[in-house]
């Protein structure tokens, strides 16, 4: 569990609802050959993938069409720390890439021929709430991004400040510039039912908004045609389908034609728009082909060979040759697909596993050269955690997707399977609520330097604040205990004793030794997850509206699940209301897993922290197996449970 308010998710899900890898990552297309020829004019191609709501786990995936390799989360492997939470929109202007974290509330902005992190941009009212940022567009060396607090900011590309505020509607949903204007999608999506029905347009000269232009309940995706017009999608009430494709003049602001065409998304080149839908409730799909210079719709299916999609959540066109891209995101909980059409509707390829819930491609004529590519990537990899001995999450709003390594029928040997090429991916683990754990092991062992930090654990904490309650920084910490174990009897295997790394808490008298917990399997599935603990309490872990999975049980477990070890004390602090909560995770001071953000001192550890069942210091010259589980039971209101989340570790001795 990760903390942000983002009830706007609930309400908006249906619109569109670290390794290198070579060919296999894709197919080849559906007429044939075992490879595929790099696309015309185009040498890289990065995708956005937003993750899992409160997970804090959006990644961005490079793919180089010169050297035919894959590079996931790219932006974490080159700057050390995850891009935030549920990234929602991305572009590349000049030497730059945009991209829009709508829950952190920021947008990132990174050097398009390194990968680095060139600035965050955060998108805060003056009392410091979030903006919630959705969508961005660029126009003469300004980016304008439009934000769900009902505003749109403009920024300065080559400062990168923040220059201006020009109030909108409620809710914008989307934003492009035409004739010299911007127009803005009012969609009202957070007074669900009570929805917005304008498109407010902003004059670029003065960044003032000039007319509201009514054109349908909740407008969603706008784009501009190269004819003067704009086209926006409105949705009505999402649940009945009521989709409208409307189409504005720009020389009268006025809405000259509404079709009623059934669009979720759609995306516009030269002179045909690729309208997507996507029917909930039985689950089918489709993709119609809409003429913008005719205005009629030219084709009902546009794909002409017979392959399948399975949930479409994004579609973008590569401006250099016109091939249609579209995301899929299958069920939300599991790494999705980029498939690649030509403009006949014909599959060119597939690039497999790029990231959970993908959701915007954007392309590049230029070739990158990062900090990544002038090293050996094998050979950094075997600083890095290869292999998971055991995985037992305890149940979590998580529970059976691919972030507890879970795929529909995986027995408790492919979950552990599965679990280990997570890891070697540097794909987020949760561990679930109290005592949910990972056992991992390395190639070699990890040396014991004194006076030096020996290894970092990669989780997805970040900082929100400096809390009022603490006076420490806060956010989203869900503190693991971590225990080391050296491999005494030389057999490979983690079967000898296991030390605990004594964190800043370790003498605490708020903590409880030998806390136990034990979780039973609910009937039915759906239920939420009763547990009883040793302390004379139980409680459950709750269901929520943001993931709805049919169990937040592990199915491959038995009905009962017991976890014993040392409890920390409650660490998430409500500082909002009851009835709107505004929950911050307060770091401990050090020595836990997924405390501190990964690009800090406090996500490092020393095995000279290693102390017995006693509490007695124990020197060891070097550990080979590391265990974490989540230390904290705690709810924390409607973001859930707090679970520990871990994507790897690293030796921080290798080769040196």
């Amino acid at each position: 569990m990760k903390r942000y308010t983002y009830i706007l998710w609930i309400l908006l899900f249906a619109t569109v609802l670290h390794a290198c890898d070579d060919l296999t990552d894709k197919e080849s297309s559906s007429t044939g050959g075992s490879t595929v020829n790099p696309e015309s004019g185009t040498a890289e191609l990065y995708v956005l993938s937003e993750g899992l709501f409160n997970l804090n786990n959006s990644t961005l995936m490079r793919y180089s069409f010169n050297s035919s390799t894959m590079v996931k989360d790219y932006f974490r492997r080159i700057n050390q720390r995850g891009l935030g939470d549920t990234a929602n929109d991305m572009n590349i202007y000049g030497s730059k890439i945009y991209i829009v974290v709508n829950v952190s509330s920021e947008v990132e902005v990174i050097d398009l021929n390194t990968g680095t992190a060139l600035k965050q941009i955060p998108l805060l009212t003056e009392n410091g709430s979030s903006r919630q940022p959705r969508y961005i567009t660029f126009n003469e060396g300004k980016a304008y991004v439009c934000s769900f607090d009902g505003t749109v900011a403009r920024i300065d590309t080559t400062s990168l400040a923040i220059e201006a505020y020009a109030q909108v509607g409620r809710n914008p949903d989307g934003i492009c510039v035409q004739n010299n204007k911007l127009y803005v999608s009012n969609s009202g999506g957070l007074d669900n039912p009570n929805y917005d029905n304008t498109v407010s347009v902003i004059d670029l000269n003065t960044f003032t908004e000039t007319k509201k232009i009514a054109v349908g309940s909740n407008p969603g995706k706008i784009l501009p045609d190269k004819y003067g017009d704009v086209y926006v999608v409105t949705r009505g009430n999402m649940e009945e389908g009521d989709y409208h494709f409307v189409q504005i003049n720009s020389q009268t602001d006025q809405v000259t034609k509404t079709f009623d065409y059934a669009v979720l998304n759609f995306a516009i080149n030269d002179d045909y728009a690729y309208l997507y839908n996507y029917d909930y409730a039985s689950g089918k799909s489709w993709i119609k082909v809409f003429n913008v210079a005719t205005e009629t719709m030219e084709r009902d299916n546009f794909i002409t060979d017979g392959t399948t999609l399975t949930t479409p959540y994004g579609i973008n066109i590569n401006p250099y040759n016109g091939n249609v891209y579209v995301t899929d995101a299958y069920d939300y909980k599991v790494t999705g697909d980029v498939l690649c059409f030509n403009p006949q509707g014909q599959l060119q390829f597939r690039l497999s596993n790029v990231g959970l819930n993908p959701n915007t491609v954007a392309f590049s004529d230029k070739a990158s050269q990062s900090v990544i590519d002038n090293t050996n990537n094998n050979e950094t990899s075997l600083a890095f955690a290869n292999k998971v001995w055991e995985y037992i999450p305890a149940p979590c709003q998580y529970m059976n997707t691919s972030t507890t390594a879970y795929k529909e029928g995986y027995s408790k040997t492919q979950v552990l399977e599965y679990a280990t090429k997570l890891l070697k991916d540097q794909s987020l683990l949760s561990l679930g609520g109290f005592g949910g754990s990972i056992t991992l092991g390395f190639g070699h062992t990890i040396r014991n330097v004194s006076g030096e930090y020996d290894f970092k654990i990669y989780g997805n904490a970040y900082y929100d604040m400096y809390g009022t309650a603490t006076g420490k920084p806060g956010g989203s910490s869900e503190p693991g205990i971590v225990l080391v174990s050296k491999d005494t009897n030389g057999n490979g295997k983690p079967d000898d004793e296991w030390y605990e790394l004594a964190g800043s808490e370790y003498h605490s008298d708020k903590v409880i030794r030998n806390y136990q917990i034990t979780y039973y399997r609910p009937g039915p599935l759906s239920a939420d997850v009763k547990w009883k603990d040793n302390q004379g309490k139980e409680g459950y872990i709750l269901r929520n509206t943001f993931h709805q999975q049919a169990s937040y049980y592990p199915e491959w477990m038995g009905d009962e699940i017991t976890f014993s070890g040392t409890r920390l004390p409650d660490n998430a602090v409500n500082e909002g209301t009851a009835t709107s909560q505004h929950w911050v995770s307060y770091c401990y001071d050090w020595g836990y897993a997924d405390n501190h953000p990964n690009n800090t001192e406090y996500s490092k550890f020393k095995i000279d922290w290693a102390v017995d069942t006693n509490g007695n210091r124990v020197q060891l010259d070097g550990i080979d197996f590391i265990k974490i589980y989540c230390a904290v039971n705690q709810d924390c209101g409607w973001m859930g449970e707090a679970s520990t989340e871990v994507s790897t570790v690293e030796d921080l001795h290798y080769n040196k």
